[in-house]
């Protein structure tokens, strides 16, 4: 199966990144790993079996010629069990201009495939990154034929007087999934639809 990752890469100018012991709050991961700087390492060490085929999509910002937390999520990729992938570099301008958020939105539905499994990472890049992914994720989902959507994965850093104290890992694939389960509601006949919806939320 071709299994398709996505996450954004901070500029190093905002913090360098180092690795965390991650904690799945929702969910249960089937991985070796024990920490990491980047959070979709460990989904890719739990996901991609041999015989599958990883494409990992890294979008980052430039603002300088290097930038060391790609080189760090390259060093992390190196270092896993299994090297049945390839990354995939997107570089876009350190702005939030329309016009460039489109541009982006098109380099990632590039990105997209047929037959494939669908991962991804919103915890780093900037505010609009989500939105944007998740539009992506839209059209794979919607587009593209027989594909799915593996999972959706934010960290969470709780601190204490300063320090950090722990890494949790979140699967927020469901909210991906609100607008379908708006459409579909949209679709349905009967008057109450606000009463549907919440019942459907308290599933």
């Amino acid at each position: 199966m071709k299994r398709i990752y996505f996450t954004a890469v901070p500029l190093e100018s905002n913090f360098l990144l180092e690795p965390q012991p991650l904690h799945p709050v929702n969910f249960s991961l089937n991985t070796a790993m024990t920490q990491s700087a980047y959070p979709i390492l460990p989904v890719i060490d739990a996901t991609l079996a041999p015989g599958d085929e990883g494409i990992v999509v890294a979008v980052r910002q430039q603002n300088s010629p290097r930038n060391q937390n790609m080189e760090i999520l390259r060093r992390e990729l190196e270092a896993l069990p299994r090297r049945n992938w390839t990354l995939r570099e997107l570089v876009v301008p350190e702005s939030q201009q329309k016009d460039l958020l489109l541009d982006l939105f098109a380099r990632l539905i590039d990105c997209m495939e047929d037959d494939a499994c669908y991962y991804a990472c919103m915890t780093f890049g900037t505010k609009t990154f989500p939105v944007v992914l998740f539009s992506a994720l839209s059209y794979a989902d919607k587009i593209c034929r027989n594909t799915q959507i593996g999972g959706i994965y934010y960290r969470e850093i709780l601190r204490s007087q300063g320090q950090n104290r722990t890494a949790n890992l979140y699967d927020v694939t469901a909210l991906f999934t609100l607008n379908a389960l708006v459409d579909l509601v949209a679709g349905m006949e009967g008057s109450d639809k606000d009463k549907m919806i919440r019942q459907m939320l308290e599933l």
